[in-house]
C-alpha cells in the first residue's frame, strides 16, 4: 500500500501588524503549555497517528492486486497501445477479483490505499483572534488573496483519507471492458477503464489536534492530581481550556454544542475537584467522552 506521511509545522506568527504585537508586548499570546506538556501533547498526537497508520494497513491484498493491474491495463492500452497484453492484464485483474469475492460474497467497499497527514498549529487563542480580525479587515477591501493566505495555514488538524474499492460494481465493468477489447473496440473499453477508475471512494477523517492535546492535558491532570500535585494540575487545566479555545476558534467545535458545553462545564468541575474532594477520575473518564464527541462533530 502506497500510505504517505507529511508532517508540516505550520506557526501563526505571520507577518501582520497584529501579531508582531502580540508576539513581542502582550501576555495574551503567550501559550499556556509549557515545554514539558508540550512534549506530551505532542507524544498524544504521535501516538493517535500510529493507530490510524495500523488501521490503514488493513487492506485485502487481491483486491489491491487486482485494482494495481487495472492500472497497469490502462497504462498500456492509453500509452502504449498494446491491447493484448492490456487485455492479459485485465483477465488477471478480474481472477483476483472472482476469488476474493468467491472467498467473501458480500465483499462492498474495501480499503486498497490510506493516507494520514497532519498540520500542527503553534497558537493561541488571542493570535487567532488578530488574525481573524485582520481576515475580516482584508476581506472587506476585496483583498481576497491576501486573505486566503492568511487563513491557508489557520488549520490544526491530522487527516485521514482512505480509498476503497466498491466490489459490487468494479469487477464487472473490468469484465466489460475486457470484452471491448476482445471484440476490437479499444475506445469503448477505454472509456469504460475511465469510468471505473473514477468510481473509487475516498473517506476523510479529520482529527482536531487541539482537542486530541486537551484530552492528553486533562489526562496528565488527573493522574497529577492523585499525588496531590495541585499547582501543576491547575497549569494543565489552563492549558487543556485554551487548546479548547482554539479548536472552538478554528471551527473544529462549535460553542453551541451540548459536547462543547458539557466539556466545558467538566474542565470547571475538575478544577473545583483538585481543591475539594478529589473525585477526579470519575469526572476525567466523563471528559475523555466529552472530548471524543466533539472530535466525532
Amino acid at each position: 500500500m502506497n500510505t504517505f506521511i507529511k508532517h508540516l509545522l505550520l506557526v501563526t506568527l505571520m507577518a501582520s501588524p497584529y501579531a508582531q504585537a502580540t508576539n513581542t508586548t502582550t501576555e495574551k499570546g503567550k501559550n499556556l503549555m509549557t515545554q514539558e506538556q508540550s512534549i506530551k501533547s505532542n507524544a498524544a498526537v504521535k501516538a493517535l497517528e500510529k493507530e490510524k497508520k495500523a488501521l490503514l494497513e488493513t487492506v485485502n491484498q487481491g483486491v489491491l492486486d487486482g485494482y494495481n493491474k487495472v492500472v497497469h491495463a490502462t497504462q498500456l492500452l492509453a500509452e502504449q497501445g498494446k491491447e493484448k497484453e492490456a487485455i492479459k492484464a485485465l483477465q488477471a485483474a478480474t481472477g483476483k477479483f472472482d476469488v476474493a469475492l468467491a472467498a467473501n460474497p458480500k465483499l462492498k467497499l474495501v480499503p486498497i490505499d490510506g493516507d494520514v497527514s497532519i498540520s500542527a498549529l503553534i497558537t493561541t487563542p488571542h493570535l487567532i483572534k488578530m488574525e481573524t480580525k485582520l481576515v475580516i479587515d482584508l476581506l472587506k477591501e476585496h483583498k481576497v488573496q491576501a486573505a486566503r493566505s492568511l487563513l491557508a495555514p489557520m488549520k490544526d488538524e491530522m487527516v485521514i483519507s482512505r480509498a476503497y474499492l466498491p466490489m459490487g460494481t468494479y469487477p464487472d465493468a473490468i469484465k466489460l471492458a475486457t470484452k471491448y477489447l476482445i471484440n476490437g473496440k479499444k475506445d469503448n473499453a477505454l472509456t469504460t477503464l475511465a469510468t471505473t477508475l473514477s468510481t473509487i471512494v475516498v473517506e476523510t477523517e479529520v482529527v482536531p489536534l487541539a482537542l486530541v492535546r486537551t484530552e492528553s492535558l486533562l489526562k496528565t491532570a488527573a493522574e497529577l492530581d492523585k499525588t496531590k500535585q495541585k499547582e501543576q494540575a491547575r497549569e494543565l487545566l489552563n492549558a487543556a481550556q485554551e487548546q479548547l479555545e482554539v479548536a472552538t476558534l478554528l471551527g473544529y467545535a462549535e460553542k453551541d454544542s451540548k459536547a462543547y458545553d458539557s466539556l466545558k462545564a467538566d474542565i470547571k468541575a475538575l478544577k473545583k475537584e483538585i481543591d475539594g474532594k478529589n473525585a477526579v477520575e470519575k469526572i476525567y473518564a466523563k471528559v475523555k467522552a466529552s472530548v471524543k464527541r466533539l472530535i466525532g462533530r
